[in-house]
């Protein structure tokens, strides 16, 4: 036992000397293939989820009318329209964004844990990273989470720098911490939980002048914005608008009611399973990409290795220990609060890196504490299979055809069918409709970006079938023309289940009033999209109605 104690110490010096005496080279490799990977997996299209295209509208609006860009949060689509006032809307320069963050974030990553944990976690987290296609995906969209994952590391770096010189208080960076974790917040919501692990941390720590230090700054700057945005823009103080779905049993049905408290325990389990034992494991290569299913054995063994980290980390290395509160705060947060319906790994993303550095601590502890070798040849055995496999995945992904395509201007291709037609749709109508016709569609800003701007005003749900009701909405909006999509519910699959939110809306109306849509046009044959023209003249009372029966 005794030797076999010793060939697991010196096999892990050895590797820890060679990842430490090469951290350039190898650091320099690892970037390279990170940005090498990107560019082959880089993503021309707009992806079809809608927040994406949103983003971008928002800055759009934000530049053209100085609209406040509410509802999702604010610093994204800021951050985007500093590129849109220079280049335009192009998608590929806002694209190129989204890389040079990730290639930074990655940087930042060796940054902020150089020196302060074994370099062989680093280089094995860094390598992890950047094969895994999951994570390199957001290296060519415009999401949030490239900027917030660069914002995130910021918050490590100063708390990281702070914790160095922990005796002394600077006000000048706790402030900075707090501006950081504002900034967090005002991108992504679930960036409040920064605050919420900052503070702990410092309480572990007995660092209580500085509980109150972040605490106070981060009140006073968060209430300096809200003073200036209401000064700015005609804007609520807070917007619940998107926060308040969470209270309710089902995000798009509120008649189910709101969620219990026995239904947010359900939530815990019920997303513990789908982001830990399903979307981990397909981030790591551990479960093939097309499989609907969780692994409950997993999601427990994984809670195990956190919570063992954990309780290692607490005397035996701080830096892992934030690094543990921060991932518990944020899952915590993103299992309790979110419905099960979204189940989209995108989610857990920004704390991808920290859960792969714990796992990796975890699994070493163990094989310390237990002094088998055969625990640290699994554990290389584990990586190496891992990388492998998301290597496989991520080039099974690479369709250089299409992105050669997609550069040279074919802006449609590598769309399914049903996008094809709704997109070139979209296309039609700034090509032949006048410009004070007002189009209702499904995906607005979708619409749009392939519309040469041209606005459009967007269905995405309503709360009555009153034919009546609904004509009057249209016609208070001056909507003119309505598109009916075929726009599939299961992007992947071709079975004529289609997102029929424009097609019920046209059904409730023409159940009455038959006459008030004629087609104008129509693209497509398999999955088409129709334009229809609104005719209010056309609308007949229901006297009109029960004389013209009579007759």
């Amino acid at each position: 036992m005794k030797k076999q104690k010793e060939e697991q110490i010196d096999f892990i010096d050895k590797f820890e000397n060679f990842c430490k005496t090469k951290s350039t080279i190898i650091l320099t490799i690892l970037l390279g293939l990170f940005s090498i990977m990107s560019l082959l997996l880089f993503n021309l299209r707009v992806s079809i989820g809608g927040d994406d295209s949103t983003y971008i509208m928002r800055a759009v609006n934000f530049l053209q009318e100085g609209t406040y860009p509410s509802f999702q949060g604010p610093v994204y689509p800021l951050f985007l329209s500093l590129f849109i006032g220079v280049f335009g809307i192009k998608i590929g320069v806002l694209k190129f964004t989204s890389f040079a963050l990730m290639l930074i974030s990655m940087y930042g990553f060796y940054k902020i844990f150089k020196d302060r944990i074994p370099y062989w976690m680093i280089f094995t987290t860094m390598l992890m990273l950047s094969v895994s296609s999951y994570f390199i995906f957001f290296s060519s969209q415009t999401y949030s989470e490239a900027l917030f994952l660069a914002l995130q590391i910021l918050v490590f770096l100063v708390l990281f720098k702070d914790f160095d010189e922990e005796n002394n208080f600077n006000w000048k960076r706790l402030l900075l911490l707090a501006g950081l974790i504002v900034a967090g917040y005002l991108t992504r919501t679930i960036g409040i939980g920064a605050l919420i692990a900052v503070l702990v941390f410092y309480i572990i720590n007995k660092n209580y002048k500085k509980v109150g230090g972040v605490l106070s700054g981060t009140v006073i700057i968060f209430l300096g914005f809200l003073l200036l945005k209401s000064l700015i823009w005609d804007a609520a103080l807070m917007e619940g608008d998107q926060a308040s779905t969470l209270i309710y049993k089902h995000p798009y049905d509120k008649s189910q009611g709101l969620e219990t408290f026995g239904g947010y325990l359900m939530r815990f389990v019920d997303n513990s399973n789908l982001y830990l034992g399903k979307n981990l494991l397909k981030m790591t290569g551990l479960k093939d990409a097309l499989s609907s299913s969780y692994n409950a054995l997993a999601t427990i063994l994984l809670y195990a290795l956190f919570i063992f980290g954990f309780l290692k980390t607490l005397k035996n290395n701080k830096y892992l220990l934030f690094s543990a509160i921060y991932v518990a705060v944020m899952l915590g947060i993103t299992f309790v609060v979110l419905q099960r319906i979204w189940d989209q790994y995108r989610l857990i993303i920004p704390f991808f890196p920290f859960m792969l550095v714990l796992i990796l601590y975890s699994f070493n502890q163990i094989a310390k504490i237990f002094k088998i070798k055969l625990l640290g040849y699994a554990l290389v055995g584990l990586v190496v299979f891992s990388t492998f496999s998301s290597f496989v995945i991520s080039f099974d992904k690479v369709d250089l055809m299409t992105l050669r395509k997609n550069v040279k201007g074919d802006k449609l291709l590598g769309y399914t069918d049903d996008w094809v037609n709704y997109l070139s749709m979209a296309k039609f109508i700034d090509e032949n409709l006048p410009e004070n016709a007002y189009v209702a569609v499904r995906k607005p800003n979708m619409a749009r970006l392939y519309a040469n701007g041209r606005k459009f005003y967007g269905i995405y749900r309503f709360d009555t079938q009153d034919p009546d009701k609904l004509l009057q909405m249209l016609k208070d909006k001056k909507v003119t023309h309505m598109v009916m999509a075929s726009l599939r519910k299961n992007p992947a699959v071709y079975n004529k289940q289609t997102i029929n939110t424009v097609q019920r809306y046209m059904y409730y109306i023409a159940q009455k009033y038959p006459q008030v849509f004629t087609v104008k046009h129509r693209i497509g044959e398999q999955e088409p999209a129709y334009l229809f023209e609104i005719h209010y003249d056309r609308l007949l009372t229901q006297e009109q109605l029960d004389a013209r029966a009579s007759q």
